[in-house]
């Protein structure tokens, strides 16, 4: 394999292994963020729950669905770059 073509394969490993890096750290991050928010919901009575903790809650439940779709997209451009290669 000539040294550019060589050059190019390792650039795309690099690049395909940040992409999976930055995955790993989104599902990281929505695993803590989803235990928050079940633990939250687990432990206590609906009836003691105020408008500003169910606001807090749904917010919570949306960075997780905003950090999953996120992540989904890395894998899926990392995908996409590994097929090209």
């Amino acid at each position: 394999m000539p040294c550019h073509e060589q050059n190019r394969s390792q650039e795309e490993v690099n690049a395909a292994h940040s992409l999976l890096s930055q995955a790993a750290l989104l599902l990281d991050e929505s695993r803590a963020l989803s235990y928050a928010v079940a633990m939250a919901l687990a432990q206590t009575p609906r009836e003691e729950l105020s408008r500003e903790e169910i606001d807090g809650l749904c917010q919570l439940a949306y960075e997780v669905l905003n950090k999953l779709t996120k992540t989904q997209e890395v894998f899926q451009e990392t995908r996409q770059k590994l097929r090209l290669s």
